[in-house]
């Protein structure tokens, strides 16, 4: 007889197939966890790169702020000093030099290079202020400004707040086509002053005869 040569198949141990997939289950976990570390990476370099962009942009790029003006001193309707906005301008807003000042109003000044009083002259009208300090005493009054006075270069800078708030007979005004502020004042001029004033002296009260007591002061207070 012929015997058939039927070649079976051989079965795979169980061991063997828990192995392989375990292995299967491993490459699994690994492939997706490379999966999730490449996403992450690529969002973190998204991210790096916008803020290295916004970084570049902020230090390479020019502010364009509409509300930086010009300043125009003038008296009797003459220009006597034109100043640009860069030099005007730092960053805590609009300044006049004070020997700018000086020329246009009776303004006198006294003191070092740390504590000044800016004086009316003929008057006791003044205001006393510390360099680079925006608390100034105007006739005995405190009062905190959202700009000190500075002090660069020999020379103290104004803020034109404190002009436009404090001083009346000097005229601020601003001309927002041509982005220039003009402090004016008019030949002769003689109105210029401070609108915070000196405290008026008090008058000593005044009681009548009936509120005195002579001799004893006690006397009267016994009586029942």
């Amino acid at each position: 007889m012929e015997e058939n040569n039927v070649q079976t198949t051989p079965q795979k141990d169980p061991i063997v197939k828990k192995a392989a997939k375990k292995r299967r289950r491993r490459s699994s976990a690994a492939s997706s966890i490379l999966a999730v570390l490449i996403v992450f990476l690529a969002f973190y370099l998204v991210i790096s790169l916008f803020i290295a962009g916004l970084i570049y942009y902020s230090f390479n790029s020019t502010a364009k702020n509409t509300e930086i003006y010009s300043l125009n001193v003038v008296y009797d309707e003459r220009v006597l000093h034109k100043v640009t906005a860069q030099d005007a301008n730092n960053e805590y807003g609009l300044y006049i030099p004070f020997s700018y000042l000086a020329e246009i109003a009776s303004f006198g000044l006294a003191g070092d290079d740390n504590e000044i009083t800016l004086f009316l002259i003929g008057t006791d009208n003044r205001i006393e202020c510390t360099k680079n300090s925006s608390l100034i005493v105007i006739n005995d009054n405190p009062i905190r400004m959202s700009s000190p006075v500075l002090y660069e270069n020999g020379e103290y800078l104004i803020p034109v707040m404190l002009i436009e708030n404090y001083v009346t007979g000097l005229d601020v005004i601003y001309d927002d086509e041509k982005m220039i502020c003009s402090v004016v004042s008019d030949i002769g001029k003689s109105d210029i002053a401070l609108t915070l004033l000196l405290p008026e002296d008090m008058e000593p009260a005044d009681f009548p005869d009936s509120y005195k007591y002579y001799g004893d002061p006690n006397a009267n207070l016994s009586q029942p």
